[in-house]
């Protein structure tokens, strides 16, 4: 779990300005970057491959899936 820092009323704020205008950004910009090991892509393009459709788009189906199901079970869908 994180650690909670200390942080001075005015520090706090501009904190908490810096990071809704980051989250704005990420929410405009609609993109989603990380890392995968070599097994993972490989097995990615694999599933791909077989199923014919672009690595990306099975990527973010399987994203937008789980994401609904998490949001779902923890009461926030849409």
């Amino acid at each position: 779990m994180a650690t909670k820092i200390k942080r001075s009323a005015e520090t706090q704020k501009r904190f908490e300005r810096g990071r809704a205008a980051a989250r704005q950004r990420v929410i405009e910009r609609g993109i989603i970057a990380f890392r995968s090991d070599a097994e993972m892509m490989d097995l990615l393009l694999r599933v791909a491959e077989y199923k014919r459709m672009p690595y990306g788009v099975l990527a973010r189906s399987w994203v937008m899936d789980s994401l609904r199901k998490e949001a779902q079970a923890i009461g926030i869908a849409e």
